[in-house]
């Protein structure tokens, strides 16, 4: 599958901030249901993650195109196949990272409006 994608490291990095946002999801939503005091627990760290993972992913597209560029001086031949092949493989780590980023606002979203919840709960009781 890595293959498949030819990923490298740098272009993993998105992908592993998007598997930490899912982790710290889970375990912030399970914090809040067991808390009595919800209003404690900060879910902000979810969306720092989500704007980190864009920011890598813009950070491997740059390591990529570098990559290509060199490749191109190498080599000598500037072909327009090569250079689009370079181009679509530098793309990559951003696309994961907005992907990641979009997941990211939705967990953060979620978990906001279930804190919002129980603490409204927690003040009329």
């Amino acid at each position: 599958m890595i293959r498949l994608l030819n990923l490298n490291l740098v272009n993993l990095l998105p992908l592993l901030c998007g598997i930490t946002i899912i982790i710290v999801g889970y375990l912030k939503l399970w914090k809040l249901r067991k808390s009595e005091t919800p209003q404690h627990i900060g879910i902000f760290g979810i969306w720092l993650m989500g704007i980190i993972a864009l920011l890598l992913g813009v950070f491997g597209q740059v390591v990529s195109m570098i990559n290509t560029f060199d490749a191109i001086a190498l080599t000598g031949d500037i072909s327009a196949s090569v250079v689009a092949q370079g181009i679509k493989n530098s793309y990559k780590p951003t696309m994961i990272g907005l992907l990641v980023l979009i997941i990211s606002l939705i967990v953060w979203g979620i978990l906001k409006g279930i804190k919002q919840r129980k603490v409204i709960a927690i003040s009329l009781d």
